[in-house]
């Protein structure tokens, strides 16, 4: 089970600002509006993050692809250039 992090801040703040708070808390749209908010925060980072090893891992594909193919193409050159000289 995860364990649960927890802040704690001390504001001093003048009574009606906390009486407004308050109500936004008890109301419970505090905790959504905080949930959503942290998960939007964090999202886009782990897109961004799958994104870049996906690139990397392509471009390892590539490279071994490409480094097949150049000794393919090198052969198939090489075989034309025999069949036009007659050797």
């Amino acid at each position: 089970m995860y364990e649960k992090k927890l802040k704690e801040a001390t504001i001093a703040v003048q009574d009606r600002l906390f009486l407004q708070t308050k109500e936004v808390i008890e109301g419970g749209s505090f905790g959504r509006n905080l949930a959503r908010q942290s998960l939007m925060q964090g999202q886009p980072n782990q897109i961004r993050e799958a994104m870049i090893k996906g690139y990397v891992e392509m471009s390892h594909i590539n490279l071994t692809i490409a480094s097949e193919c150049l000794h393919v193409e090198y052969e198939a050159q090489h075989m034309v250039e025999r069949l036009v000289s007659g050797g």
